[in-house]
């Protein structure tokens, strides 16, 4: 048998050493534009301040495909043909597959500004862009962060850490958008500013200016020009499936999968940044771009192509931020929407939050924000507690009680149940 997996990141490589686990003669390729074997990908931040070597994201070595006699090519897709069960590479190269997997994974978003080719700026998505910021970062005395969301709080702190002047641009009314609302930012944002960080909040980055082709200033819509050395863009993320365009593999935002990671094509599977799958929280096909969903896509993909019948039974969306020693949790749906109910807490003086979304009596989402917030604690009963729907009914009240331990309010829930 002859698996293809497209993809080396989390998704992928899962895969590849889960196919290996079960067959021990398939031939298994992976295909990445990467040429590192599996790193952990959520730790390259930490080169920037050397709070980490490389050595150290490789987690499972840096040889771990040869040790299980996975085949890795270092090149970019074109294209998928399904009819002939083939792909073909930018080199020209081209091979055949009983089982494809698509895992490509994702490319930040850029805009087409003005100037945006200068030196000094930079997207910080993979190991390379990761190395490209560290030599950057020995020269520079000012930085801009385009993007107020969960990347841009990690470069926040690795960028003061190295005492960088430092200018984070958010088009938003607030910062992290997706977890907080305005109100609940307002305290994360004062202890930013409180350690000397400009937030310019409502704006957006219109030009790049520069010297002898290197970054000089940032250009605001409003007209204000922040001078700079250096500029990291965290807009966000797209999937990387502009090569399935006319392959017939169905696409929206991503690759549409059913319960089992298959697309519409019976050999191929999607897992990971590129795979749209149904999501039971809002009764619909999205994405869940995660490192953790990542793992267990790739994995419940990896055994159906080897002829397991094994369901992927959806994910609560979770995220979590740290910064200058506040953690914030998200987890399922944490903005109202229309039929939803909120009841929240906030405290502007103790710089806590707690806040829960709920429909019909289910807990739908939940976002805590604290200092002292166990997130090995709190993130599973909110995960699973999300997941299942729970019935909070007259439990609501215990929610909100700052000195109330989630595991004993959801332990009687589900006693209750």
């Amino acid at each position: 048998m002859k698996y293809i997996i497209i993809g080396g990141g989390p998704a992928g490589a899962t895969a590849a050493l889960e196919i290996r686990k079960h067959d021990a003669k398939g031939d298994i390729i992976i295909i990445s534009d990467e040429n590192y074997q599996f790193y952990k990908r959520s730790k390259i931040i930490n080169l920037i301040s050397a709070s980490c070597s490389e050595d150290d994201l490789f987690l499972k070595g840096k040889k771990v495909y040869d040790e299980n006699k996975i085949r890795f090519i270092n090149d970019r897709i074109e294209r998928v043909i399904p009819e002939k069960q083939q792909i073909l590479l930018k080199s020209g190269d081209e091979f055949y597959y009983d089982y494809l997997l698509i895992a490509s994974g994702g490319s930040p978003v850029l805009l087409p500004w003005k100037g945006v080719e200068l030196e000094g700026i930079y997207t910080l998505y993979n190991l390379d862009n990761a190395k490209k910021i560290a030599k950057h970062v020995c020269s520079a005395k000012r930085a801009v962060i385009i993007g107020g969301g969960a990347i841009a709080m990690k470069v926040i702190q690795n960028f003061k850490k190295i005492g960088l002047d430092i200018s984070i641009i958010e088009k938003s009314s607030h910062l992290w958008p997706i977890g907080f609302d305005r109100k609940i930012a307002r305290i994360v944002e004062k202890k930013i500013t409180e350690n000397g960080i400009r937030i310019y909040l409502d704006e957006e980055v219109i030009e790049f200016k520069g010297e002898n082709g290197k970054l000089s200033s940032v250009i605001l819509k409003s007209g204000r020009e922040i001078h700079t050395d250096l500029a990291v863009i965290t807009i966000g993320m797209k999937p990387n499936i502009d090569f399935l365009i006319n392959s017939g593999v169905n696409v929206e935002k991503g690759i549409i999968v059913d319960s089992y990671m298959r697309t519409n094509i019976p050999s191929i599977y999607a897992a990971g940044d590129v795979a749209q799958i149904y999501d039971p929280l809002y009764n619909m096909p999205i994405l869940h771009p995660t490192w953790g969903n990542a793992k267990k896509q790739g994995k419940i993909a990896a055994r159906n192509m080897i002829g397991d019948s094994i369901k992927y039974e959806g994910t609560v969306p979770i995220q979590t931020i740290k910064i200058f020693g506040f953690t914030a949790i998200a987890v399922g749906i944490t903005h109202s929407k229309k039929n939803f109910d909120e009841i929240s807490w906030i405290s502007f003086e103790k710089g806590l939050c707690r806040k829960f979304i709920f429909e019909n009596n289910q807990l739908l989402g939940a976002l805590i924000l604290g200092k002292q917030v166990n997130k090995k604690i709190v993130k599973p009963i909110l995960k699973k507690a999300i997941f299942e729907k729970a019935h909070i009914n007259d439990y609501k009240h215990l929610l909100l009680l700052e000195d109330n331990e989630f595991n004993n309010i959801f332990r009687r829930i589900e006693i209750k149940a």
